[in-house]
């Protein structure tokens, strides 16, 4: 089922940034991160063309920890979600992805069904694991990421260009810390 969506999401973003997130980019990556449903992200743009190309209806909607322009839809019973220029906010902080540019270019590439799915890096999903204070999937990448132990540089990178708070920057090395 992904890989057709893929497909259409190349088709809809055209040259606009998109990539997989959540718990299926981290299984993707070897994390047992166990979800329901998929969850993308991308611009406003690309997922107005998406809204178009599936004749949905988007909605902007925040709740308690993020705030997006969403799609919703269901393909073969598995709840499809994306967001566009999402901001998670969590008990300290608030994160905006599309502001991050090293995320986009940190972007993984995982060859399945005939075509490549980008997904978020685990060092993003680590660290919004923090922001939002997820401690079940923090404990699944802190697991996880022991044997692909995290990129430090990327996650620098990711900190400073997410201009989070020192208090958020200490609690993500510290689960790095936990990893090692």
């Amino acid at each position: 089922m992904l890989g057709p969506l893929v497909r259409v999401f190349e088709e809809a973003t055209d040259d606009e940034p998109w990539a997989l997130i959540g718990a299926c980019a981290c299984s993707l990556q070897g994390v047992d991160a166990p979800s329901p449903n998929l969850e993308f992200m991308t611009t406003e743009p690309a997922l107005r063309t998406l809204a178009e190309m599936l004749d949905i209806d988007a909605a902007w909607q925040r709740g308690s920890r993020l705030a997006a322009e969403r799609l919703h839809f269901v393909r073969e019973r598995v709840p499809v979600f994306v967001f566009a220029n999402p901001t998670f906010h969590g008990p300290y902080d608030a994160i905006s992805p599309t502001e991050i540019p090293s995320l986009w270019d940190a972007r993984v590439r995982v060859e399945l069904d005939g075509v490549t799915v980008l997904s978020t890096p685990l060092e993003w999903e680590l660290l919004l694991a923090v922001v939002l204070g997820a401690t079940e999937r923090l404990a699944a990448l802190r697991s996880g990421l022991t044997d692909h132990p995290p990129d430090g540089r990327l996650l620098t990178r990711l900190l400073r260009e997410g201009r989070v708070e020192a208090a958020t920057e200490e609690a993500v090395w510290a689960a790095v810390e936990g990893v090692e």
